[in-house]
């Protein structure tokens, strides 16, 4: 007869060792897996800024006497929130190109607010967050430690730039300034 006396108990310290290190391979893989959903809502967010950028774009040059007469100048900073225009619809005729260019904008940040999250409820842009829109030949594609710094418009009068700062919230303890610089001659 075989004596198993040395080997009782063995198989069950393997068994607790090997779910162990499982375990602590699942905890990875899970860390992976929420830094891959963080880096894909970053990438859906420029994304975002990129259409939306393009969108006030073709808005801009449906409307070239506003973007001639500067009616597109815009700093969240200096101009707040802006309210639109109503009854202005593209070539009515009580709309002006200043009042087109007003209502662009507003309701250009408006729908930039819905799809990045840089309005509070009540529909103000918060303070992790700027929008500059303005003439600007040497645009300032790095942002700065807080939203709008580092922006210096330069009014050449050829090139405008959309600026669209917002506070990256993907790690908690290092929030970053993140900028898109979006820059086009009309």
């Amino acid at each position: 007869m075989v004596n198993n006396q040395r080997t009782k108990g063995f198989t069950l310290v393997e068994v607790l060792v090997a779910l162990l290190i499982f375990a602590i391979g699942m905890l990875g893989l899970a860390g992976l897996q929420l830094r891959a959903h963080q880096s894909s809502n970053y990438a859906q967010t420029r994304t975002t800024a990129t259409i939306k950028a393009a969108g006030l774009v073709e808005r801009m040059r449906a409307n070239m006497v506003g973007v001639t007469a500067n009616n597109y100048v815009y700093d969240f900073a200096v101009d707040g929130d802006l309210n639109p225009v109503a009854n202005c619809a593209l070539n009515a005729s009580p709309c002006t190109a200043a009042n087109r260019g007003t209502r662009d904008i507003a309701e250009w940040v408006q729908d930039l607010g819905i799809s990045i999250p840089i309005l509070r409820a009540n529909g103000t842009i918060n303070t992790t967050s700027a929008i500059v829109i303005c003439r600007d030949g040497t645009p300032t594609p790095q942002a700065g430690a807080n939203p709008g710094d580092g922006i210096a418009c330069d009014n050449d009068p050829a090139i405008w730039t959309v600026y669209i700062d917002w506070t990256d919230n993907r790690n908690i303890t290092n929030q970053s300034v993140q900028r898109y610089a979006f820059s086009f001659v009309p």
